[in-house]
């Protein structure tokens, strides 16, 4: 099994080397924001101090917002949120841009089916894709907000539909009891 450790950006330089060194020998699959991802120097410092994998990603927008990451080399893997990042089209921009620099794409995603089955059809689109993040207790609403009742996630893999789309529709009844009040359903 394959381990992250997400640190939410709280440690300065020095203290992400430490520990970063310190969790070498448990080869983890990566050490989450360690830093801030916006002062990609300080990133940078800490992905070439260490050989645990540096991630991070998940708050910046637009491919502009990844630039310097990716061109300082200072991640060893790019995860931006693709709905909150500039979209489906701006996360795929990021994930090439990252694939110049031979760094991995694993989509950060805390989404409904709609967000990670969005986010799925553009991680089978590159190929530099690592792994998409997927939050196991968000899982049993999902069911009931979209028409499809089959579980989506067989084995730890999404199977993609070839239907128009995404592949599943909304159940409209229970989407309308979430309706903001003086908001128009789609």
């Amino acid at each position: 099994v394959a381990v992250a450790a997400d640190v939410h950006t709280r440690l300065d330089v020095s203290s992400a080397i430490r520990l970063a060194r310190d969790l070498e020998p448990y080869h983890l699959m990566w050490l989450e924001e360690p830093v801030p991802a916006e002062n990609p120097k300080a990133m940078r410092e800490v992905k070439r101090s260490t050989s645990t994998p540096i991630c991070a990603g998940e708050n910046l927008y637009l491919a502009h917002g990844f630039q310097e990451l990716i061109e300082q080399q200072a991640v060893s893997v790019i995860m931006p949120d693709l709905p909150k990042c500039g979209g489906l089209s701006h996360g795929r921009r990021q994930a090439q841009m990252a694939e110049l620099y031979y760094i991995a794409f694993a989509p950060h995603n805390v989404s409904s089916p709609i967000g990670t089955l969005a986010s799925a059809h553009v991680c089978a689109t590159v190929p530099n894709f690592m792994v998409l993040e997927f939050h196991w207790l968000h899982r049993d609403y999902w069911s009931t907000i979209i028409q499809e009742k089959e579980d989506i996630i067989k084995e730890g893999y999404i199977h993609l539909s070839d239907r128009p789309g995404i592949g599943v529709e909304l159940d409209e009844e229970v989407g309308l009891q979430y309706q903001y009040p003086g908001t128009t359903w789609f």
